[in-house]
Formats: structure tokens, sequence, C-alpha cells
């Protein structure tokens, strides 16, 4: 977009001075200030040059104009895109913990969010390579991402990160029970796993709030064209109804059949 930006500026200053070139040959054949009429050069001929020039120059500003506002629009919502799954990432991290707290008799796999941290990880980086410019530096969106390549992209990144210490949690629980002849699996009732899971539903809550306030962001910016809200409360309405199969269920299930 920054390329696009200097050309446009370049083809508008263009524009402009063969505005005032033409403008002044107009005159100069009125008043006859300068005459031109040589058997290899007239007025006239200065005049089609500079006219033409000025009209094509419209014609490529015009043009390069309507290519600026289509990469901008594809842009923001690659933005939109890619901190929506983001923001989808961590609410499943958010809720998976709640709900690994709440109870307290399953094991807390080891992989519980391992996999949801990873594609997390994957959506910031890419929203940190994004290259967005506009003609105004005032812009929200690009401050926005100026905070996702700064401290605000660090914070979130050293969360996804840190989530990786559950599973330490889960071993060093798994072998202090060991040591008490205990082989038992690791709920989150256990010391070192319940403060991991309470730590990460802690930190998803901040990191959150966050996205939500950049995605809001977005969304009145691009004139609502996204409809964060409803987006929104179509997440937590999937997270808050989430209900895991059992393998009873998944046994009673009828078999799969293609007509």
């Amino acid at each position: 977009m920054k390329s696009s930006i200097k050309t446009i500026k370049y083809l508008a200053a263009l524009s402009v001075l063969f505005l005032f070139l033409s403008y002044g040959i107009s005159l100069n054949d009125v008043n006859r200030w300068i005459v031109l009429n040589t058997p290899f050069l007239s007025n006239s001929f200065a005049f089609a040059i500079a006219g033409g020039t000025f009209a094509s120059l419209l014609v490529v500003l015009s043009c390069e104009l309507q290519k600026y506002q289509s990469t901008k629009r594809q842009t923001e919502d690659y933005i939109f895109g890619q901190l929506f799954s983001l923001y989808t990432q961590v609410t499943i991290i958010h809720y998976n913990t709640k709900r690994q707290l709440k109870d307290n008799s399953s094991p807390v796999p080891n992989n519980l969010i391992d996999e949801i941290s990873n594609k997390g990880k994957i959506c910031l980086a890419s929203i940190a390579s994004i290259e967005y410019a506009t003609f105004c530096k005032d812009n929200d969106i690009y401050k926005l991402l100026n905070q996702y390549r700064g401290k605000a992209g660090t914070q979130i990144r050293i969360f996804l990160q840190d989530t990786l210490f559950l599973k330490m949690a889960i071993n060093e629980d798994k072998i202090a029970l060991l040591k008490q002849g205990r082989d038992e699996l690791i709920t989150s009732q256990n010391q070192k796993t319940h403060h991991t899971l309470k730590k990460i539903f802690d930190d998803s809550s901040a990191v959150l709030s966050f996205i939500e306030k950049s995605l809001d962001i977005i969304d009145k910016e691009c004139k609502k064209r996204y409809r964060w809200d409803e987006l929104k409360r179509n997440v937590i309405r999937c997270e808050d109804n989430f209900a895991s199969a059992s393998l009873d269920d998944v046994l009673k299930s009828p078999k799969i059949q293609f007509d």
C-alpha cells in the first residue's frame, strides 16, 4: 500500500503540473505573450500535448486510486480475519481452562491447549507482518497494527508461549504423587495444575478484552461491515453451549453413510 500511495502522490503532482501548463498555454494562445507558430511547433500543438498528457494522467490516477481502495479493503478484511481467528483461539483457551477448573474429577489432558496456542501464534505473526498504510497517519487501524507489532503483541505472544507451562505443571504434580506412592490421574485439584490453569484463565481474560477492543475499532473504522457484535455473540454462545461427547455418545451415534 505504501508504494501505491507514493504512485498516487506522484501522479497527482504531475496532473497538477500539466493542468497549470495547459492553462498557461491556453492563456498564451489568447494573449500572444509567446508566439510559437514555427515550422516545427505551434501553440495549438503544445496545448494538445499538455492537455492530452493531463487527461492521460487523470485516467491513470483514477485507476491507481481504484487499485488503492481495492487493496485497502482487502487488507482490512485480512486484518479483521486474522484478529478474529486469534480471538477465537484465545476464547477456546479461556473456556477450556474455565471448564477444567469447574470439573474437579476429570483428568487434565497434557495437550489441552497446545494446538490452540500454536494456531494463535501463527495468527499473531500474520497480523504483525501486515503492511497497512493510508494517506492519513492518524488512522485507527494503522495505530492498532503498531500496537500488535509492539508491546501489546509481545504480551500476547508471551501469554501464548506460557500456556506450555500447563504440561510442565501436570508432570510435576504427577511426579509429586508418584513420590508418595500414588499413581493417580491429574485433575484441576492438584496444586500446580490448578494454579497454572487459574493463571491461564485470568491472563486469557485480559487478552480477550484487548482483542475485543481491537476488533471493535476495526469494525467501527470500516462502518460496521464485519458485524463484529453479532460474531462475538455467536462465538460466546457456541462456547457457553459446548458439551463434549462421551465415549457412549460416540458409540451410539449412527454410522456415516453417503448416498
